[in-house]
């Protein structure tokens, strides 16, 4: 089995029980580091970006409470305990599988990919974006990033209204699509009056582009995905992650061609065994195209699950035939 093949079961596997799993008494808490959608009546495991928010309003309610003399500083140190626990749980998740969450695991990743997959049933070419404009489109998840930290905080002080607790959640798109697979098409339409109207619109608008985005581009959303953001911002703790060998390294120029993301630090790095690129979704997919034997290998780890080989890279083409 390819690593292609056997990221393609386990997408559509995660995908069944994040989605599905609460039917089948299937609970993985609420700190998931993918967009697993918790507007999911179904959903047996929650993206954490929800938690994050709601946890960063409770973090600084309290110490609101303090600055206006109607609270105490325990009641800061306990809520702030309760942050750092379930940041920790999200950590460790983190830390285990690495950017795979994004690659592998994460339900509206692959959702993106069925729509890769309609576009080249099609006969469609993918668009290109430039270099200089895919720099600055990949700025966006760290602005996303600390305007859904940011928000609850001003909502804690009074200086925005309650609507904003859930920031992010009130314009990602995974809350309008996700629902549809269960049958729930309430968030599609426009609703509420004041912000959530104002919420429900950006939404929309939002969604739409996206999903023309990711029919022209592959993973368009992961480009500006805040969990991304997040899960870079735990780099240093991942134990699962690509490792390369520079002087293995013949520059073929595959894993540059076959990475969704158009990455190219893994191509352009001839010094470092450290080939960490932020927009990377952690699918590993490099690897398997990689034709130089042991120049990248996908790492737990001391250990090293899979190497890069010229024998492995041709088995494709040859099973093609000749062109």
């Amino acid at each position: 089995m390819t690593i292609g093949n056997l990221r393609l079961a386990v997408q559509h596997l995660a995908f069944v029980v994040l989605t599905y799993g609460a039917h089948f008494k299937i609970s993985l808490g609420a700190y998931v580091p993918c967009l697993s959608c918790p507007f999911i009546g179904s959903c047996s495991g929650g993206c954490y970006l929800m938690v994050f928010q709601r946890s960063m309003g409770w973090l600084f309610l309290p110490l609101a409470q303090v600055f206006a003399g109607a609270g105490s500083w325990a009641q800061v140190w306990q809520t702030f305990g309760y942050f750092l626990g379930g940041f920790a749980v999200f950590a460790v998740l983190v830390a285990i599988l690495g950017k795979s969450w994004c690659g592998w695991i994460c339900p509206f990743g692959l959702f993106q990919d069925w729509i890769t997959w309609l576009r080249r049933a099609l006969g469609l070419r993918e668009s290109e974006i430039l270099d200089r404009h895919k720099r600055r489109l990949s700025r966006v998840k760290y602005v996303l990033l600390a305007y859904l930290a940011v928000s609850p905080i001003a909502v804690s002080f009074g200086w925005l209204s309650r609507d904003f607790v859930l920031a992010f959640c009130n314009i990602c798109p995974a809350k309008i699509i996700m629902p549809v697979f269960t049958g729930d098409i309430h968030h599609l339409g426009l609703n509420g009056d004041g912000a959530r109207m104002v919420f429900s619109v950006l939404i929309m608008a939002i969604t739409g582009g996206m999903v023309v985005g990711m029919f022209f581009k592959e993973r368009f959303f992961c480009l500006v995905c805040p969990m991304l953001a997040l899960i870079n911002l735990l780099s240093r703790l991942h134990l699962l992650r690509l490792v390369k060998d520079p002087m293995a390294c013949h520059g073929c120029g595959n894993c540059r061609r076959n990475c969704s993301m158009d990455n190219e630090t893994i191509y352009r790095e001839r010094v470092s065994s450290r080939v960490y690129d932020p927009d990377c979704l952690g699918c590993f997919g490099c690897s398997e195209s990689c034709a130089s034997d042991r120049s990248l290998s996908v790492a737990l780890g001391p250990l090293r699950l899979f190497s890069s080989s010229r024998a492995h890279a041709a088995r494709p083409l040859s099973k093609a035939g000749p062109s």
